[in-house]
């Protein structure tokens, strides 16, 4: 058990794994794809009650049609092979991003698999697709704008986030050999610690979880106290 709330992953590395494989990038994405189903009985062993993963990014959208093509099958398989076992076995699904972009059919197997699963509590798995922060920051800011309201707080903007019940991230891991955060949950992610590894997100296993999580322990998080 740890005391993490929220955990969020970058799964980079996909395409350069497949790379040093001598596979087509489609293999990358299915390795990553069927890295989901190996670790999250790990995370609902650890007693993380949240957990974010960034899927497809809002400038994913500029890679070739064959590419976003073959992601979007992708979501659309994985909801319709692992929903029932998802569901089975307590986990909430979530989808941030902005969905409108997405094609109706994915949108509708998408708001199935919320509805599905909404009461669900062992684990909510929230799938960033098609997501970028900064869109999402300022798609908070037009709600609000549309509300009529003069002044914002914190909170107001929190409220109009895509899942506003989301919580702050207490650790984002980037595998991949990248030192970034790539437009990935920057409101949510400002007093996140951050955990990089050499390794690519199919090659990355439960050990690889345990030892980010075993650095973040060690860590002394302030928030800008003494």
């Amino acid at each position: 058990m740890t005391n993490i709330k929220h955990l969020a992953i970058i799964m980079d590395g996909n395409a350069r794994w497949a790379a040093g494989h001598n596979l087509p990038k489609a293999e990358g994405h299915r390795a990553g794809a069927n890295k989901i189903r190996e670790l999250l009985p790990e995370f609902i062993n650890l007693k993380i009650p949240y957990a974010t993963l960034y899927t497809f990014s809002s400038e994913n959208w500029q890679r070739s049609t064959i590419e976003i093509s073959f992601l979007m099958k992708l979501l659309s398989n994985y909801l319709k092979d692992e929903l029932k076992n998802l569901h089975e076995n307590g986990i909430k699904i979530k989808v941030i991003g902005r969905l409108n972009l997405l094609s109706n059919s994915l949108q509708k197997q998408i708001n199935n698999a919320i509805e599905l699963t909404k009461n669900n509590n062992k684990l909510t798995l929230c799938i960033a697709f098609s997501y970028g922060s900064r869109q999402e920051i300022a798609d908070a800011c037009t709600k609000i704008i549309a509300s009529g309201k003069k002044e914002v707080t914190e909170s107001d903007l929190q409220n109009a986030l895509y899942d506003p019940e989301m919580p702050d991230v207490d650790l984002l891991v980037r595998p991949g050999g990248v030192y970034r955060i790539s437009n990935f949950l920057l409101w949510q992610a400002a007093y996140a610690e951050l955990y990089f590894s050499s390794k690519y997100w199919p090659d990355f296993n439960k050990d690889d979880i345990h030892e980010a999580i075993s650095d973040y322990s060690k860590r002394k998080r302030t928030f800008g106290k003494r």
